[in-house]
């Protein structure tokens, strides 16, 4: 709908407008009906506001609401605190800093004297991950290297995907 006087509508079922103006409202809905279908479901809306009942808050409830209006703004640490209380916050930052050590220990040159001799060796490990495909290989009979590389680019050299 973009009637010119739709904008008007909340204020004449309100009774806010002008008497000019009302008279306006008043003979634009007369010919207009999606304006006045639009009006119906104001007045109902107003009717159904009206009856429900009115709440009153409490004194304790105002008196929470100033306080926290006169209140300086909250740190950001304080919002975190509300957001991640430390029930929640200091269970998580223990697996976290589990985590990190256990990277640390992992990826340091300290835990490799440690390792047995084969997973030292890059290419035992590189044999260890890709036991399974080099097991099919040994299957289909290919013992060199360059055999490998051969099966591995097979698809391609025979034109597939």
């Amino acid at each position: 709908m973009s009637c010119d006087l739709e904008s008007e509508l909340t204020a004449y079922v309100d009774g806010e407008l002008s008497p000019q103006l009302t008279t306006a409202v008043r003979a634009h809905l007369a010919g207009c009906a999606a304006c006045r279908s639009t009006e119906a479901l104001l007045r109902g809306t107003v009717a159904t506001l009206d009856a429900l009942p009115a709440f009153e808050p409490s004194v304790g409830l105002r008196h929470s609401v100033m306080e926290r209006l006169d209140a300086p703004p909250s740190t950001l640490g304080e919002r975190l605190r509300r957001w991640l209380p430390p029930s929640v916050f200091l269970p998580s930052a223990a697996v976290l800093v589990s985590a990190v050590v256990v990277a640390v220990l992992l990826t340091s040159g300290s835990l490799g004297h440690r390792l047995p001799a084969e997973l030292r060796d890059s290419q035992a490990l590189d044999v260890a991950m890709n036991y399974d495909v080099l097991r099919d290989y040994d299957v289909l009979g290919v013992d060199n290297p360059d055999d490998v590389e051969v099966v591995a680019q097979l698809d391609r050299l025979e034109g597939g995907p």
